[in-house]
């Protein structure tokens, strides 16, 4: 197993103490893609073979999600399976889970290995705070299959990252926790109201986004814990509270 804890520094000067912030929504602006070079398929080919021709427009039905949750929340399954892969990294990269708290407070599990190919799949279960990891072969060469605890795993929020190889930098599904510059190195996709996502990559500079696709089934965005929306709620009570104040004087 490959486990490892990852510290965001976010761009901060080394010598600038690194405090930690809370996990914020990625844009809501769509990253604009680039053309695939002509040997590559470009995303949008990509996208149709994955959800069938005319159901994603990869240009402008991207998702800002960037934390997930298991659809069954109960016993969580779900299954990451590599789509495509068009890179000079394709034998080292890896694809994998993260869970954490806040910025500083981060853990990754790789999935897929490098010696996975396109179809290849993993089965995924999270148990409380357990990740286990398994497949019918290739463990070890295309998949990290393993059990996994820590009290970070969370079976309703999650995110997933990308990693072209073990010398490069981890890309992560939340933008906040990526390498400073041009963060937005996943996009996104939901099929319609399904729980089936497409996961898309860029390692590089051309943005084409097709470094490594990845489907992952029965998941669906994570929302806010209830004491978030409590928090809310009571900050919007006394602010109504404080402007009907105002209105009497």
């Amino acid at each position: 197993m490959k486990l490892h804890a990852l510290v965001a520094t976010l761009g901060l000067a080394a010598s600038v103490a690194v405090s930690a912030a809370p996990f914020v929504p990625n844009s809501p602006a769509p990253s604009p893609i680039g053309p695939a070079p002509g040997s590559e398929q470009s995303l949008q080919t990509i996208a149709d073979s994955v959800f069938g021709p005319g159901h994603i427009n990869v240009n402008t039905g991207q998702s800002s999600a960037a934390l997930f949750g298991s659809a069954t929340p109960g016993f969580a399954t779900s299954i990451p399976t590599m789509v495509a892969e068009f890179t000079a990294n394709d034998a080292t990269q890896s694809f994998g889970i993260w869970f954490g708290t806040d910025t500083t407070n981060v853990v990754s599990y790789n999935l897929l290995l490098g010696g996975a190919v396109a179809h290849d799949a993993v089965g995924m279960t999270i148990t409380g705070n357990t990740l286990n990891v398994f497949a019918g072969s290739g463990c070890g060469t295309q998949f990290n299959c393993g059990s996994f605890t820590n009290a970070l795993i969370n079976p309703t929020s999650f995110g997933f990252f990308f990693k072209a190889s073990s010398s490069a930098p981890t890309y992560y599904s939340l933008d906040q926790l990526n390498p400073a510059g041009r963060q937005d190195r996943v996009v996104a996709f939901q099929d319609g109201s399904t729980t089936n996502w497409l996961f898309a990559y860029e390692d590089g500079t051309d943005f084409d986004y097709n470094d490594m696709a990845v489907k992952v089934e029965s998941i669906t965005a994570a929302v806010p814990e209830p004491e978030t929306y409590a928090m809310l709620l009571a900050g919007l009570g006394a602010m109504g509270f404080v402007a009907r104040r105002r209105k009497v004087r």
